[in-house]
């Protein structure tokens, strides 16, 4: 079995602010400056070897977060259960108030005061 390349390439300084991932993967892209160059203007070369990491990586809470999609960055396993169902306990008593000693006070208004 043939060993897998590393995509690596140097490029231009117009692409500087992006972050790409390095990935194993069957092709390589030229190291000379001069045919980098003519990969990044030609309208038809893809750029498929290269994966982006960060703000396009829709697998990343920065890429999620980008897209507007507000998802989980990595899914939890769907197959997996949630456990044994719950078993339904009855609500707990309210607790008692600490300051209530049961004296009842009974309060008088002065309608005069209301009254202009």
């Amino acid at each position: 079995m043939a060993p897998m390349a590393v995509a690596v390439t140097t490029i231009p300084t117009a692409y500087n602010f992006l972050s790409f991932c390095r990935s194993p993967s069957i092709t390589t892209i030229p190291l000379s400056p001069s045919s980098s160059m003519s990969l990044f203007s030609s309208g038809t070369t893809s750029i498929s070897p290269l994966i982006y990491c960060g703000r396009g990586d829709k697998k990343t809470a920065k890429g999620k977060r980008f897209n507007h999609s507000f998802g989980n960055a990595r899914p939890r396993n769907k197959k997996k259960g949630r456990g044994p169902p719950r078993v339904p306990v009855p609500p707990a008593p309210p607790k008692k108030d600490r300051f209530d000693d049961g004296e009842v006070v009974k309060i008088e208004i002065d309608e005069s005061l209301f009254s202009s």
